[in-house]
């Protein structure tokens, strides 16, 4: 299924000419689109909390306050502040200076999709996903090169959403690659299913590799560097990115392609098993709500739930010959292993 995308000729900043956007949050992402927009020509307000984001706001010369003022003064809301805090502070912060006609911009779809925003009837609500950290969509806009971004309306009451939501993406430096049309559902479920099924799977694999090697008698030293501290993985992921998954292969060795095509049409047990995992993730914990009922439950310790997690996954093996790795590259030259 082929979805349509978005150019600079289909967005027209003149729709955001006489309208004040309100980026609440100066973090990763607040920061780039902020300035994205304010050298696009567009009034750019900022709202933070007292914190070192703030004072770099002020800094890069913005007009910053706090969350409920930035909200009250602009008619175009970026809400590019974390998932799990986004549903106190839009119910306490921004919903009381949100009047009919306004836009509330997401850049994640997880809490549209879950149901997790509780919004007043009379406003568009619109996504601008971009998939780059904020120094590449910032970078990229300086360059006029673009970068990935999904959008979408998720309410039109005005009639003008689509209109303001491409402004937003030219705005940012999006459309000049094309920002494809999607949803806060689909935005969410893709970003989870890599969080929860192919990151996840990648760490085991790296594990049982380690384990496997390890029991053989191989020192972790060559091991580690084998797997993925050399850095070879990332510029193997790199080569994907720009060749394709296959097309890549002709810059290994013949031993190589032929030892990874011959294993993989030999997977089909595996391949067999990681679907049926991946379905359960993906329907049953994803888009069931389950994952999101959970990790947004009222009060969780989200910092506690995540320290204990890190700690039992710290255990394994894997990360204790890693340190030890490092720790001897560190002494032996001063500085250590790429990363």
């Amino acid at each position: 299924m082929r979805a349509r995308t978005y150019h600079d000729a289909d967005a027209d900043l003149g729709v955001l000419a006489d309208r004040t956007g309100a980026v609440i949050g100066y973090g990763n992402q607040g920061a780039a689109q902020a300035r994205n927009l304010r050298d696009s020509g567009i009034r750019v307000v900022v709202g933070n909390r007292e914190d070192a984001y703030r004072d770099a706001a002020v800094q890069d010369g913005f007009e910053v306050d706090d969350i409920a003022r930035a909200a009250d003064t602009g008619q175009v809301l970026l809400l590019l502040i974390p998932d799990e805090v986004q549903s106190s502070v839009v119910a306490e912060q921004i919903t009381p200076g949100l009047r009919a006609g306004d836009t509330l911009v997401v850049a994640s779809g997880y809490n549209l999709a879950f149901g997790l925003l509780d919004l007043p009837e009379e406003i568009d609500v619109v996504m601008v996903a971009p998939r780059m950290i904020g120094e590449a969509v910032r970078n990229r806009y300086e360059r006029r090169v673009g970068f990935p971004c999904l959008v979408s309306v998720e309410r039109d009451v005005t009639g003008t959403a689509l209109a303001t939501a491409l402004a937003v993406a030219k705005g940012i430096g999006a459309t000049a690659a094309g920002a494809v049309a999607s949803s806060a559902r689909e935005e969410a479920a893709l970003d989870l299913f890599s969080e929860q099924a192919i990151w996840p799977t990648v760490l085991a694999v790296l594990q049982v590799s380690y384990e496997v090697l390890a029991d053989a008698g191989f020192s972790d030293d060559a091991i580690l560097d084998e797997i993925y501290l050399s850095g070879e993985p990332a510029e193997v992921f790199a080569r994907i990115s720009r060749m394709g998954l296959l097309d890549q292969l002709r810059t290994h060795s013949r031993t190589s392609q032929y030892g990874q095509l011959s294993n993989l049409v030999r997977s089909g047990e595996l391949a067999e098993t990681l679907r049926r995992r991946f379905a359960e993730v993906l329907q049953g914990d994803i888009l069931s709500g389950r994952f999101a009922g959970d990790w947004s439950a009222p009060g969780a310790d989200t910092e506690a739930r995540i320290r204990e997690l890190l700690e039992r996954a710290g255990s394994h093996p894997l990360i204790g010959a890693e340190h030890a790795v490092r720790a001897r590259s560190r002494e032996e030259t001063g500085s250590g292993p790429p990363g």
